[in-house]
C-alpha cells in the first residue's frame, strides 16, 4: 500500500499571492469604498529631491525589496485604503507586517479575520492558504523572522514602527511619533537587502474620534471595569519580540467618534539602501533618524496645508461628491513645497 505524501503546508511569505480581480473587487466596492466616501483620500507622493505630486506617481519599484515605513493612526482604520490605493493606482503589493492579534479580530479593510487553532511565533499556520481579509491581502505577522524573509525575497511590506503606543495614543498626543529610538532593527535588515525605504506620513483619523479616557486610565476604572481591561491586556501577545506581554498595553482608549475628517496621505522622499552597511551601528542610526525625521516633515507640512482644503469640512464635502459623482479637489500641491 502506497503511503501518501503529505502536503506541502502553505508558506504565508513565499506562496502568498493576491486574491482574483472579482474578490479585490467586491472587498474594494463592499468596504473599503464605505470609508473613502466618507474621508475623501488624497495621496501625494515625493521625488527624490523632496518635491511632493498628486498621486502616488512618484513611488519608485525598485527591483529589489521595497519597504513602507508609517505613522500608525488612531486604531489603524486607515490601513485597507493605503494598500488599496497602492494596488489601484500603481499595483504594488505591500505586505503588512501586523501585530498578532489582527489574526483573530476586525481588520483595517472593515472585515474581519477568522481565529485559527494552530499559530507558532511567527504566525498562524495553515495548510491550505490565508483566512481573512487582512490575510488575503498579504499580511503576516509583525515578527523579526517574517520581516527578515519579506526582504530578502525582494517584496514590499508595510511597517509601523510606533507599534500599539501610536495606535492607541492619548487625547494630547495625535500625530506624535512614538518609536523606540534604540531599536534599528527595520533599518539593519532593508540595508542588508538593499531595500528602498519610504515614509508614509498619514493624517485624519485622530480628528474623526474623541478621546474619552485614555489607555492607562482605563485599567483605573471603577465597578471592576479596569480590572477586567487590565486582566485581558496581559493575555495578548506583544507585537515586539523582546518584550513580554506585560511591557505593552494593548487596550483601546474610550472614544466617541466625531464626523469623520478628510484624510491626507504622503508618500515621502525614498532612502536607498545600497550604499548603507547593515553592520554600522552609525549609519544605520541616521538613516533610522533620516527616515523618522522625512515622516515627522510630512505630518507637520499635511497639518499646514490642510487647512487650505476648501472641501476639509466634511458635510459640505460629502454633499459636493455626490452631486458630482467624483472626489472632491482638495488644497495645491504647491502647501506641500514651500
Amino acid at each position: 500500500k502506497r503511503e501518501s505524501v503529505p502536503a506541502k503546508k502553505y508558506d504565508p511569505i513565499l506562496d502568498w499571492d493576491l486574491p482574483s480581480d472579482e474578490v479585490i473587487k467586491n472587498i474594494n466596492e463592499n468596504q473599503v469604498k464605505v470609508l473613502t466616501d466618507l474621508v475623501s483620500p488624497k495621496f501625494f507622493s515625493t521625488n527624490k529631491k523632496g518635491k511632493r505630486s498628486l498621486g502616488l506617481g512618484q513611488i519608485p519599484k525598485p527591483e529589489g525589496p521595497l519597504l513602507f515605513i508609517a505613522n500608525h493612526q488612531l486604531f489603524g482604520l486607515d490601513l485597507g485604503m493605503i494598500i488599496s490605493q497602492l494596488l489601484e493606482e500603481r499595483d504594488i503589493k505591500a505586505r503588512g507586517l501586523a501585530h498578532p492579534v489582527i489574526f483573530g479580530t476586525a481588520d483595517g479593510f472593515g472585515g474581519n479575520n477568522a481565529a485559527v487553532s494552530k499559530r507558532n511565533k511567527d504566525g498562524p499556520i495553515k495548510e491550505d492558504g490565508p483566512n481573512g481579509i487582512f490575510e488575503q491581502f498579504g499580511a503576516v505577522m509583525v515578527t523579526p523572522r517574517n520581516y527578515y524573509r519579506l526582504m530578502q525575497t525582494g517584496q514590499t511590506g508595510l511597517l509601523f514602527p510606533g507599534g500599539v503606543r501610536e495606535v492607541f495614543h492619548g487625547k494630547d498626543e495625535a500625530y506624535e511619533l512614538f518609536w523606540p529610538e534604540d531599536k534599528l532593527d527595520f533599518v539593519r535588515t532593508a540595508s542588508r537587502f538593499n531595500a528602498t525605504i519610504v515614509p508614509i506620513s498619514a493624517v485624519g483619523a485622530a480628528d474623526s474620534l474623541n478621546i474619552l479616557v485614555d489607555s492607562p486610565d482605563v485599567l483605573d476604572l471603577p465597578f471592576g471595569i479596569g480590572e477586567r481591561a487590565a486582566n485581558q491586556t496581559k493575555n495578548v501577545m506583544s507585537a515586539r519580540f523582546d518584550q513580554d506581554n506585560t511591557a505593552e498595553l494593548f487596550q483601546p482608549p474610550v472614544i466617541f467618534p466625531k464626523i469623520p475628517a478628510r484624510h491626507y496621505f504622503v508618500f515621502g522622499k525614498p532612502f536607498d539602501t545600497e550604499n548603507i552597511d547593515h553592520r554600522n551601528a552609525e549609519e544605520c542610526t541616521k538613516l533610522y533618524a533620516g527616515v523618522k525625521g522625512e515622516l515627522r516633515r510630512g505630518l507637520d507640512d499635511l497639518l499646514v496645508a490642510r487647512e487650505n482644503d476648501p472641501y476639509k469640512d466634511t458635510p459640505m464635502r460629502i454633499a459636493v461628491e455626490k452631486v458630482s459623482g467624483k472626489p472632491a479637489p482638495t488644497f495645491d500641491v504647491s502647501e506641500l513645497n514651500r
